[in-house]
């Protein structure tokens, strides 16, 4: 009886140990499975994660090739335009040039009808009074070309001084006539006419208006655009008369200039 128990034991402790082995052996297994599958997880999340992230950068990239592809665009059509408005901008010069070319032709052409004008209006003017053989019939008209310069009737004033300025009766006032011709020209804004009747006063070997044709005759220059030539005539009237009123205007002109 004892030695059945005795055996009885002994199997049931085998059976124990056997069953202690199996068991341990399928834990292993079970870890080493949960092991496995906690790596793939990773790897597989790693994965996406990296893929995001490729996805992304190919958007941001082919946004960045849209903004460039628009910006090619965009250049491209700058240079058409720029090259347009190049071959334009060389047209209007080409015709610049055309017509400075023209304007230049145009004014040498007036300037000689300005001059052709003037000279047949000088040779017309005298005939506005008749022969003077006295000096009070000189200054009757004299007095008379004053009154309608005043009354800014000039064309009218300029046929008497004109005829006044040929007359050999009265030599000392002839020069005041061919004054008061430049200051009919000045009031109808011809300078050149005005500035030619000037300097004939100044060729005078005396003349009362010498002092102002000086200052006349530089105001005609400015008006002609020729401000350096009308500093030279008032620096000229102050040099020869310093003291004289008209030398103090001459001063106070070309501080203006």
């Amino acid at each position: 009886m004892k030695r059945s128990l005795h055996g009885a034991s002994f199997v049931f402790v085998a059976l124990l140990f056997a069953a202690n082995l199996l068991l341990s052996g399928c834990g292993s297994s079970v870890e080493t499975s949960k092991a496995s599958a906690d790596s793939l997880n990773f790897e597989n999340q790693k994965l996406q994660t990296d893929n995001m992230q490729l996805r992304k950068s190919v958007t941001q990239l082919e946004q960045d090739k849209k903004a460039l592809n628009a910006k090619v665009a965009d250049l491209t059509s700058r240079l058409g335009q720029s090259s347009q408005q190049w071959q334009d901008l060389q047209d209007l010069q080409a015709r610049v040039n055309q017509l400075d070319s023209e304007l230049t032709v145009q004014k040498q052409i007036n300037r000689d009808l300005s001059a052709r004008n003037a000279d047949a209006e000088r040779a017309s003017l005298g005939n506005g009074i008749g022969p003077i053989s006295t000096q009070a019939e000189f200054m009757q008209y004299y007095n008379q070309g004053l009154d309608l310069f005043k009354t800014r009737k000039y064309n009218e004033a300029l046929a008497i001084f004109s005829g006044l300025s040929n007359s050999k009766v009265l030599p000392n006032m002839t020069s005041n006539a061919v004054y008061w011709m430049g200051e009919c020209y000045y009031a109808q804004q011809k300078y050149t006419d005005a500035a030619n009747a000037f300097k004939s006063v100044l060729s005078f070997g005396h003349s009362y208006k010498t002092g102002a044709a000086y200052l006349m005759l530089g105001m005609s220059y400015v008006h002609m655009g020729n401000k350096p030539e009308a500093r030279t005539i008032w620096e000229e009237l102050i040099s020869k008369d310093p003291k004289s009123q008209y030398a103090a205007r001459a001063k106070e002109f070309i501080s203006q200039l």
